[in-house]
């Protein structure tokens, strides 16, 4: 794999965002300075959201320690700011060893944010870093309860893979089919 660029030059991507309604939304990797704002953005969320993250996001220590200490070499984490405030989060979550040419991207706004172009523009922000850094694939996964999602990846360039049995389990016991979707940014054979 031919990196184009290394992570640590990433750190200082920026990209502005007017939306149709005239709003400005800056898109920037995540600092440690973003320690409380990213605390804020997940703090009291009702349990429906919480239950699709990977991880505690209602323990704010742990929300804490993803911006004091990021390791962009892993997980490359870039936010949307809105007047001073994180309104979205979009994480690119780096492969390694027979893997180091995928990662998988997760993405979450903030309730008033979305369905305005903003996950999208994270989206498309995410994409083109990879392509920066030479990955072949960008891979997402959602819950087949979540349509509209799916069809925004897919909008994205995005194709659906498989849809992985029962791999979500809900917190009464409920499972739900995950659908695992790719972009391929390079396929074996062809180049930028």
């Amino acid at each position: 794999m031919v990196i184009v660029e290394s992570v640590d030059q990433l750190a200082n991507y920026r990209h502005l965002v007017t939306l149709p309604d005239g709003l400005r939304v800056l898109l920037r990797p995540l600092v440690p300075k973003d320690r409380d704002a990213l605390v804020a953005l997940f703090s009291g969320l009702p349990a429906e959201e919480t239950q699709s993250f990977r991880s505690k996001v209602t323990q704010a220590g742990l929300v804490a320690s993803w911006a004091e200490n990021p390791d962009y070499t892993r997980i490359f984490p870039l936010v949307a700011v809105v007047s001073d405030r994180i309104v979205g989060n979009c994480t690119l979550h780096l492969g390694a060893g027979y893997t180091r040419h995928v990662a998988e991207v997760r993405i979450f706004l903030a309730r008033e944010f979305r369905r305005r172009g903003i996950g999208s523009a994270m989206i498309r922000s995410q994409l083109e870093i990879a392509r920066k850094l030479g990955l072949h694939q960008v891979i997402a996964e959602v819950v087949e309860t979540r349509p509209q999602v799916i069809h925004a990846f897919e909008r994205l360039g995005f194709e659906r893979q498989f849809a992985w049995r029962d791999l979500f389990m809900t917190p009464e016991g409920e499972t739900i089919d995950m659908i695992v979707l790719a972009n391929y940014l390079k396929r074996p054979g062809e180049t930028f």
